[in-house]
């Protein structure tokens, strides 16, 4: 196979999800195969929702260091600043993020340790103040992450797609679908879940607690990010984690396109498009047997407020496969995307199961 065309610069912007001609196909696929199963999907949540209240359990410590090191957080993670071995901190000082009620996420830190007798949460500080309430500390993680840190593993899709769109590279065709209408529906719905104040999303019990304005401001803020590129051990938390798999699956990736004739340029659209937004929620979908409330400032959490965590997890965390278009690496034809599926087989079976060529959820 000849290498593809040299292409453009891909731009990070999850707003650039409007209809146009070039993505229209797009759009009517996704109306006829994915918007039918989303209404299925929700019925079903909430019989599955209700049987949770039954089953769910307050957050302990080890629940909340395990959503952390297994969601896209665990690239901020750093050794304790005083050099304990089994210390470890996160530190978000800018953040964007606003929640109904008038309430803002401006910065917040955690500082854990790991060890024999148990994980332990050493202190866990939000806008200045100290928290020892788990389910208002893992509410607040869980915001952040299903808002901020995952929300970027999104931002590269919806111009990644015009650009294999607009170039016609038959070979990454499959990494095209559903993007593109699925972020104009999260961004511009009425029945959006992330429009957790709209009529709909309200009387149904699914709709999130995040400003959808502050969602897109946050998405570009890079500044808990900033610096870690060049220090980060992906070692650091073992080579079972979920970061050391992230590095693995980058560099299995990398050598996968370049024998298959793939543009480089297109390496970190296509690892976060593929790789880490499918492996955030395969992740993600494990914390699916606590009780919080997805509101960080409730204290306590309400059966209402638990069926809304509920709800929001099934529609929005868990990975929504359609049965009829899965798009799953493994279930693509073509060699692309087998030679990379073996590849993450080999790194994480269970997430290369429900790995995606593109954003499908």
């Amino acid at each position: 196979m000849k290498p593809t065309r040299t292409p453009t610069q891909i731009i990070p912007n999850i707003e650039d999800c409007e209809w146009t001609p070039s993505v229209a196909h797009l759009f009517r696929r996704h109306y006829i195969l994915q918007t039918p199963m989303y209404f299925l999907r929700c019925i079903y949540a909430v019989f599955y929702s209700l049987y949770l209240l039954f089953v769910l359990k307050p957050p302990t410590d080890a629940d909340i260091i395990r959503f952390v090191e297994n969601s896209t957080i665990c690239m901020l993670i750093r050794p304790a600043k005083d050099d304990r071995s089994d210390e470890y901190e996160v530190t978000v000082d800018d953040c964007k993020l606003r929640a109904t009620g008038g309430f803002h996420l401006m910065r917040m830190s955690i500082r854990y340790k790991k060890g024999e007798d148990g994980d332990q949460i050493l202190c866990f500080n939000r806008n200045g103040v100290e928290i020892s309430d788990r389910s208002q500390i893992f509410s607040t993680w869980y915001f952040y992450g299903t808002h901020s840190s995952h929300v970027k593993s999104h931002l590269f899709s919806n111009s990644l797609v015009r650009h294999i769109v607009d170039r016609d590279l038959k070979t990454l065709q499959e990494s095209t679908y559903t993007a593109i209408p699925l972020h104009y529906g999260l961004l511009h719905s009425s029945i959006s879940v992330l429009n957790g104040e709209g009529i709909v999303p309200s009387f149904l019990g699914y709709g999130g607690v995040g400003i959808r304005e502050s969602l897109v401001e946050e998405s570009g803020n890079m500044s808990a990010w900033e610096g870690h590129q060049s220090g980060r051990r992906w070692d650091l938390l073992g080579k079972e984690s979920l970061l050391y798999k992230l590095f693995r699956s980058r560099r299995a990736l990398r050598d996968v396109m370049k024998r298959h004739g793939i543009d480089l340029k297109l390496l970190e659209a296509l690892f976060n498009h593929i790789i880490v937004h499918s492996m955030d929620h395969h992740g993600g979908d494990e914390s699916s047997h606590l009780r919080y409330s997805l509101h960080p400032w409730h204290t306590g959490c309400t059966s209402y407020q638990a069926f809304k965590t509920n709800m929001f997890r099934v529609l929005i965390i868990r990975p929504n496969l359609n049965p009829l278009a899965p798009n799953t690496l493994r279930s693509i034809n073509k060699p692309f995307y087998q030679d990379l599926y073996r590849e993450l087989k080999k790194i994480d079976p269970e997430a290369a199961e429900v790995a995606t060529a593109s954003v499908m959820y």
